[in-house]
C-alpha cells in the first residue's frame, strides 16, 4: 500500500475524512494498477517521441503527483475547508495516477539500461557491535530504532545489546568512513535506559537484547519486525511497518502500528490494547481486558479471558474463544466479515447477535429469546453483563466453546 493511502486511512481515523470520500480517493490511486493492467492487455505501443528540451536554469518539475494531491487534501482538512469537491479530487487524481504510472514506467527502462546510477542500493559495509546493558530495577527500557528488526528477551543474569549495523553509501569508501565513526548510543536517566542509534543517513540497524531480569518496554520503530519475549512486565509500543511478536509479559501492553500482523501470548496484565491499519491480529492465553481494532485484517483470540473485551475490524473475520463466562461486557463489531464467538458454560449477561446482510446462529439457549433471520436477543443467567456482536455483511455464530471446530 502507498504511502498516500496510509495517509488518506488516518485521515479517516481522525474524523477528517468520510470513508466513503476516501474509497474514492483510494480507488484513484489504483487508477494506475489499472491502467497497468490494461496495457498489458494491448499490443505494445510505439515508443514515446523524446521530451522538449527545458529552457537553460530551468528544471522540470518532478514532485509526485501522488504526493501532491495528499498534501493539498491534508491543507484542506487542516484549515477546515469545507464543501470540498471529492469527486473532482478523485478524477485530477485518476489523472495523475496515469501520469505516475508512465513516470514509473520510463524511470524503470532508464535503470535497466543503465542509465540511472542505483550503486548506492548495492553498496554497503556491516559491522556488529556489541554493549553491556544494565537496566536497574523499576526503570524502564527505551528502544527507538528507525530502521532495522528489534528483538528483546528478558530474564538474563548478564545484559547486553548486540547491534548488526547495515551502512550504506554511492561508494564503498562512504560507506566505510560510516561505519569507522558509528556508535550506538546507550543513555541513562531517572526513569529510562535508552537505547537510540545516531541520526546518520543511509543505515539500518538490528537490534538483539538480552534484557537483564525484567522490566516494562517502550519501543518506537518506523520499519522493521519486533519481538520482545518474557521480560515480565508492560510493553508500549509504536510502530509503522512489520510484524509484532509478543510473549510472556505481566504489565500493561499498547501496540500502535500501521501495517503488519500483531501477535500476543501469555499475558497476564492487567490490559492490553492493540491496533493496527492494516494486518491480522492475534490473541491467546491472554488475562485482563482486551482491546483489539483493524481496519484490514482477521481478529483470532483464543482461550482468553477479561472483564471487557472490545474486538473492531472493518474489513475481517473475527474468532473469539473465551476461557471464563461472561460476566462483564464482550462487544465485536464487524462492517465485511464473519464473527465466530465460543464461551464456556456459566455466562451471566444479555445477548444481542445482529447482522444487515447475513444469518445468526444461536446454538446456546437464552432466556426471553426472541429470534429472526439476521437477529437474535435474549440473556443468560440474569443478564448482568453484555454480549453484543453486529455485522454490516457477514454471518454471526454463537456456540459453547467445546463445540467449536467439533
Amino acid at each position: 500500500m502507498r504511502e498516500e493511502v496510509q495517509r488518506i486511512s488516518k485521515l479517516v481515523a481522525d474524523g477528517k475524512l468520510s470513508p466513503e470520500d476516501a474509497a474514492a480517493l483510494i480507488d484513484a490511486f489504483y487508477e494506475s494498477d489499472r491502467y497497468d493492467e490494461n496495457e498489458a492487455k494491448s499490443a505494445e505501443p510505439p515508443p514515446p517521441p523524446p521530451p522538449p528540451s527545458e529552457p537553460e536554469g530551468k528544471k522540470p518539475n518532478s514532485k509526485d503527483p501522488f504526493r501532491t494531491i495528499i498534501e493539498s487534501i491534508e491543507k484542506m482538512t487542516k484549515e477546515g475547508i469545507e464543501s470540498v469537491d471529492w469527486g473532482e479530487v478523485s478524477k485530477q487524481a485518476k489523472q495523475s495516477a496515469k501520469k505516475g504510472f508512465e513516470q514509473l514506467k520510463t524511470g524503470l527502462e532508464e535503470i535497466s539500461k543503465g542509465k540511472v546510477n542505483i550503486g548506492w542500493l548495492l553498496t554497503h559495509e556491516e559491522r556488529d557491535i556489541t554493549l553491556p546493558l544494565t537496566v536497574p530495577v523499576g526503570k524502564t527500557l527505551k528502544i527507538d530504532n528507525a530502521v532495522g528488526d528489534i528483538k528483546v528477551v528478558g530474564g538474563f543474569e548478564v545484559g547486553s545489546v548486540t547491534a548488526h549495523v547495515t551502512f550504506r553509501g554511492a561508494t564503498i569508501e562512504e560507506a566505510r568512513a560510516k561505519a569507522d565513526t558509528f556508535t550506538l548510543v546507550i543513555e541513562e536517566s531517572d526513569h529510562i535506559v535508552e537505547i537510540r542509534q545516531p541520526d546518520v543517513n543511509g543505515i539500518s540497524v538490528d537490534l538483539e537484547i538480552q534484557l537483564p531480569g525484567h522490566a516494562n518496554v517502550d519501543i518506537k520503530a518506523d520499519s522493521g519486525d519486533i519481538q520482545v519475549v518474557d521480560t515480565k512486565g508492560g510493553c508500549r509500543l509504536d510502530g509503522r511497518s512489520g510484524n509484532i511478536t509478543l510473549r510472556g509479559l505481566d504489565g500493561i501492553v499498547e501496540v500502535s502500528t500501521s501495517s503488519g500482523n500483531i501477535s500476543i501470548e501469555d499475558s497476564a496484565g492487567a490490559s492490553v490494547t492493540m491496533e493496527n491499519k492494516s494486518g491480522n491480529i492475534r490473541a491467546v492465553r491472554t488475562k485482563g481486558n482486551l482491546k483489539a481494532r483493524t481496519a484490514s485484517g482477521d481478529i483470532t483470540v483464543t482461550s482468553s479471558s477479561g472483564k471487557v473485551v472490545s474486538i473492531e475490524t472493518v474489513s475481517g473475520n473475527v474468532t473469539v474463544d473465551l476461557e471464563e463466562a461472561i460476566s462483564g461486557t464482550l462487544n465485536v463489531r464487524t462492517v465485511n466479515g464473519n464473527a465466530m464467538i465460543g464461551v464456556p458454560d456459566g455466562n451471566d449477561c444479555r445477548v444481542s447477535l445482529s447482522t444487515l446482510r447475513g444469518n445468526v446462529h444461536s446454538s446456546i439457549a437464552l432466556e426471553d429469546e426472541a429470534r429472526a433471520e439476521s437477529r437474535v436477543t435474549g440473556k443468560l443467567g440474569a443478564g448482568a453483563g453484555t454480549l453484543d456482536v453486529s455485522a454490516v455483511t457477514g454471518n454471526i455464530t454463537l456456540e459453547l466453546r467445546d463445540s467449536i471446530g467439533a
